[in-house]
């Protein structure tokens, strides 16, 4: 048996679909699994057994990917994002069958289009991938797991561990989606000042002036924003002894690795999307207009970030880091 899975475009969401990727692999010990990665992803270390397929959308479209894909002879394909193109990419592929959600004007390229068995955003991500199996499937036995080994952590961390200490806490502060998933900068500077291990901010090359304020002045800080590729974060947070960031990719990436691991939410649902793993937390203050979902506050105060203080967030890192020393 041949079977190809269209994963999703963002990490996290990515990080978020490897339960399901399992629970495929085991169920068909015998068959050929490839995945189906948005170009930029691919060199997280998945769980497979076949190949990864790259999807670059700047240079390719979701009709022309499917057809190349033809000669493959998949018998199944399951489609993880919600998106049409998704969908459309499965039914230019001519595989036999063709799994995912309808909604988008989906259903009718899709041979199984699966019903919700609940509303969507109400129950975790991870279940509402585990769910196109139509099993009872529950969260707490099947959580994201991100599991290199120590060669190739090693190997990833050549080129930056130079400026990597013995023991490290890492601040992921940027928030790709929008200011209203991100905790304000002036917060994560006085977290910082608190925090008693040398610190590691990443980002990408565009967050290296938020990194900058970050660390103005603090010896103890080290602003790597735009100096490692997903694969070098990857290494790095595997070996970090705290992360601290926003609902983002870095934390289900982080969370995944069995890194202790504090996610801070905004906008964005913890029922949705909170980090799972055996050393993660969420803080959330759950004001009265969240979760909005949006990019932006629409009143302009973001309040759920705001009133979330470094103090709360400082003494909820000493438990994280709790579970790691038990």
């Amino acid at each position: 048996m041949r079977i190809v899975i269209r994963t999703p475009n963002w990490l996290g969401d990515l990080v978020m679909a490897t339960p399901f990727i399992r629970v495929v692999l085991e169920q068909f010990p015998e068959a050929q699994v490839d995945l189906i990665v948005r170009k930029g992803l691919e060199t997280l270390p998945l769980p497979l057994r076949g190949e990864i397929k790259v999807f670059d959308r700047k240079t390719d479209s979701p009709h022309q990917f499917g057809r190349r894909l033809r000669s493959a002879a998949y018998d199944r394909f399951y489609v993880l994002p919600p998106s049409f193109s998704s969908a459309w990419m499965a039914w230019n592929s001519g595989v036999r069958e063709r799994i995912g959600y309808p909604g988008e004007g989906r259903r009718l390229l899709l041979t199984h289009p699966i019903r919700r068995r609940h509303p969507l955003r109400t129950q975790h991500l991870v279940s509402e991938y585990l769910d196109l199996l139509e099993q009872d499937l529950a969260l707490e036995h099947h959580p994201p797991r991100i599991t290199p080994e120590t060669a190739w952590v090693d190997q990833q961390l050549s080129r930056i561990s130079p400026q990597l200490p013995e023991r490290y806490t890492v601040l992921a502060p940027a928030a790709e989606y929008g200011p209203a998933k991100q905790w304000p900068m002036e917060h994560y500077r006085n977290l910082a000042q608190e925090l008693d291990l040398p610190v590691i901010v990443t980002g990408l090359a565009q967050d290296r002036a938020l990194g900058e304020q970050i660390g103005a002045n603090l010896p103890h800080v080290r602003n790597l924003c735009g100096q490692s590729n997903l694969a070098e974060l990857t290494a790095m947070l595997h070996r970090a002894d705290l992360l601290v960031c926003n609902d983002s990719g870095a934390m289900h990436l982080g969370a995944a690795l069995g890194t202790p691991t504090l996610g801070l939410f905004g906008s964005s649902s913890p029922a949705w999307t909170r980090p799972i793993g055996p050393q993660a937390l969420h803080l959330s203050l759950e004001v009265e207009c969240s979760p909005c979902f949006e990019r932006t506050c629409r009143f302009g105060h973001y309040n759920c970030l705001q009133n979330l203080t470094p103090e709360e967030v400082h003494a909820t890192t000493c438990e994280v880091r709790s579970f790691h020393e038990k």
